[in-house]
């Protein structure tokens, strides 16, 4: 019976050694996953850095990287802008914020939402602005004081020629 319990021991001693071998595997290797990650995002910035600051332009290879991320930079600023028009929203110059279309300042900062008119302009098309008049600020005013005054002197059919107008406290 002795050597049943000393085979049992030494199975249950193997189990614990084998699971603490395990368990020190799988620590190290989410340590070097987190290593690789680390290391790829080292990558990432000094990739960013050179093609930011267009360093090493003259490499065909660097140039070609450069190329390919203006192109998918332009299509996320494109499906982004496609996600902005089926969500009916625009974003606030201010804080980043999602606006909806019809406010007139950001819900978040307060700062006013100026849109940019999606119709482009062609170069030869004149605009015309229907409100804009050359007249003077002078000329502006004279036309209000002349309408002004229209307005308010007497019609001769507003007073009869056998009415008097006394003033107030004559008799």
């Amino acid at each position: 019976m002795a050597s049943w319990r000393e085979k049992l021991n030494q199975a249950a001693q193997n189990t614990i050694s084998k699971s603490k071998e395990m368990a020190g595997v799988a620590k190290l290797n989410v340590e070097i996953s987190s290593l690789n990650q680390s290391l790829k995002n080292v990558y990432t910035e000094v990739g960013k850095y050179v093609l930011e600051n267009e360093l090493l332009s003259g490499d065909e290879t660097v140039a070609e990287w450069a190329s390919k991320a203006a192109d998918i930079k332009a299509e996320i600023e494109a499906d982004t802008e496609k996600i902005k028009l089926l969500k009916n929203v625009n974003t606030c110059p201010g804080c980043g914020a999602e606006v909806p279309k019809t406010s007139k300042f950001c819900d978040k900062c307060g700062t006013p939402i100026v849109v940019a008119s999606t119709d482009p302009v062609k170069e030869d098309e004149e605009i015309i602005d229907a409100d804009f008049s050359e007249a003077s600020q002078e000329e502006k005013v004279q036309e209000a004081a002349e309408t002004v005054s229209e307005t308010m002197e007497p019609k001769a059919e507003d007073t009869c020629c056998c009415e008097t107008q006394d003033a107030p406290g004559e008799d």
